[in-house]
């Protein structure tokens, strides 16, 4: 299975028990429908958007970043939830190829090292609201120009 990014700003206009429920929402589609597994969520809260946006003239939105494991061939319904659902006004999926390559390098290491990685139960799913003052956390590596 691949590691995905999931970002999207759900109408901030919302009142905040609409837009948990969109959150939890797309987290159902992403388990029952995709077949993905749901690691970690990420609730940004409301910030402001980079423009306004044209039809719905929404300076804000509130971020929301989910970080997911699903095949790749499987993700048409989750685009499908975005296209057909109003209060999602960008969103934005992204194969997170550098959580994967660690991975696979750190079992390279363990075969090396002759010791054997077992997987333990999934754990339950993380959730983060950040506050407004605070700046997000991104791993982004810095590429020289």
């Amino acid at each position: 299975m691949r590691i995905y990014e999931l970002m999207f700003i759900t109408d901030p206009r919302l009142p905040e028990e609409q837009r948990e429920e969109g959150v939890e929402k797309v987290k159902k589609v992403i388990e029952e429908r995709v077949n993905g597994k749901v690691e970690k969520v990420d609730r940004w809260g409301i910030r402001k958007l980079a423009y306004t946006l044209p039809k719905s003239k929404l300076e804000e939105g509130d971020y929301t970043v989910i970080l997911f494991r699903a095949d790749g061939s499987e993700l048409e319904p989750l685009e499908n939830l975005f296209q057909v659902s109003p209060e999602f006004v960008r969103k934005q999926i992204v194969r997170r190829e550098d959580i994967e390559k660690e991975e696979r390098k750190k079992v390279i290491q363990n075969r090396l090292n002759g010791t054997v990685e077992i997987e333990e139960p999934a754990e339950e799913v993380v959730e983060e609201v950040v506050q407004e003052d605070s700046e997000p956390e991104f791993d982004v590596e810095e590429k020289g120009e």
